[in-house]
């Protein structure tokens, strides 16, 4: 799908060929509907596991030339304006073509065991490039640090690189992000691409300025129940004991005690508010914590990030995405373009989130797509967001972050 303005045009493409090369082209067939490209062309291009990522660019290189440069990373699924899936092999993407300079690629060959040094070191290349204060960042990352069939479940994490990142940078621009996952059980190592550097654990990302601009909102499907409780032991991403208690007892018995602990991962989320303690809830301030697995003898819940320290006061978030409140988050989003051109929707949504996962009865990322109208649309499903709460950006749990790219 292909849809152009004065200045840019953009597209979208998937395949489901299981041949890395031929899914390439039949990607770039779809997303390029032949018209002619600028020499500023970036893709945005997500394969799961099954795809040799340097094939793919070859395949879409063999129908568009070697114009559009590459970043993205792997990923669960994928979702277009006509199409949904999180099964099998995938593979797609979507481009942005204009004739004025607007994007400048970076990217960390590892991050293992060294989340904050990658952060900084990605901010201290955006600020050597001169990069303008107004422009966005887009960044993703392998957040599979050790597999599944490797090992204990290691995880890289992105609150480390934020961290790292800001403590050279000092501000925050309009950020979004993904931490790669290929599939819910963590079996398979995940990648990350600039262009034709790629790997795992690996960070790559983007700078969007110039003529064009990216927009982002967060879609959230959870909110509190119940009171806070203090975290009062906890060491890296684990969470010993809640008000002075160990941790799955305390959810076990929040939860009615109709939860089985064995039950907790991908379920228990908790949630860190960053606004008003006591004030009105407000969906924004808030980041969630989802729970990947749980230690049974020390009774503990191992989270996704590792920010949540002793002292930290946490809520039990109640998943609940309400279908209505859908389209008056688009509109919120639509009214920060100020009058822009929107000509392309990027969505960054938590696996946990789709039907298989959640229970829920329709696709929450079909309800966007309906919301956005006639935009071209292209999703990936991710282990971890990246998104700017409150006065700062964070790593998120079971949200999604939609991204609208625009120009005058």
């Amino acid at each position: 799908m292909t849809t152009s303005s004065t200045k840019t045009i953009a597209g979208t493409g998937y395949s489901q060929n299981v041949n890395s090369f031929d899914a390439g082209v039949e990607i770039a067939n779809k997303a390029i509907d032949k018209s002619g490209l600028s020499q500023e062309t970036l893709f945005f291009l997500f394969a799961t596991p099954h795809h040799k990522i340097d094939l793919l660019m070859r395949g879409i290189r063999s129908v568009i030339g070697d114009k559009p440069k590459f970043l993205g990373c792997t990923t669960t699924g994928l979702v277009t304006n006509n199409f949904l899936s999180y099964n099998g092999a995938l593979a797609g993407g979507a481009f942005i073509s204009t004739d004025t300079t607007f994007y400048e690629m970076f990217h960390e060959a590892s991050i293992n065991d060294r989340e904050f040094d990658a952060g900084r070191s990605l901010a201290k290349q955006i600020r050597d490039a001169h990069t303008p204060d107004d422009s966005s960042i887009l960044f993703f990352y392998d957040s599979v640090k050790i597999t599944s069939t490797e090992g204990p479940i290691a995880l890289n994490v992105a609150t480390s690189i934020l961290n790292g990142f800001y403590s050279y940078f000092k501000r925050w621009p309009t950020v979004a992000g993904m931490g790669a996952m290929g599939e819910i059980n963590l079996m398979y190592p995940c990648e990350a691409w600039a262009n034709d550097v790629m790997g795992r654990q690996m960070l790559a990302a983007v700078t969007i300025g110039g003529p064009i601009k990216m927009n982002t909102i967060i879609m959230h499907g959870t909110r509190p129940v119940g009171s806070y409780h203090t975290i009062t032991k906890a060491k890296d991403s684990i969470v010993y004991e809640l008000d002075g208690e160990p941790a799955l007892d305390v959810i076990h018995r929040l939860l009615g005690g109709n939860v089985q602990w064995e039950d907790f991962p991908l379920l228990v989320t908790l949630g860190v508010n960053n606004g008003d303690k006591f004030g009105e809830y407000k969906e924004e301030n808030y980041a969630s914590r989802l729970c990947l697995a749980i230690d049974k003898e020390q009774k503990a819940l191992i989270m996704f990030e590792n920010d949540l320290e002793e002292g930290s006061e946490v809520q039990l978030m109640q998943r609940n995405i309400d279908f209505n409140y859908i389209p008056s988050q688009v509109d919120k989003l639509i009214s920060k373009l100020e009058g822009r051109k929107p000509f392309l929707a990027l969505y960054i949504d938590c696996l946990g989130r789709v039907c298989s996962f959640s229970g829920l009865s329709r696709e929450e990322s079909l309800e966007v797509i309906k919301a956005l109208g006639n935009i071209p649309f292209f999703g990936v499903f991710s282990g971890v967001e990246i998104a700017n709460v409150g006065p700062r950006v964070n790593a998120l749990d079971w949200t999604g972050v939609l991204c609208i790219f625009s120009e005058e």
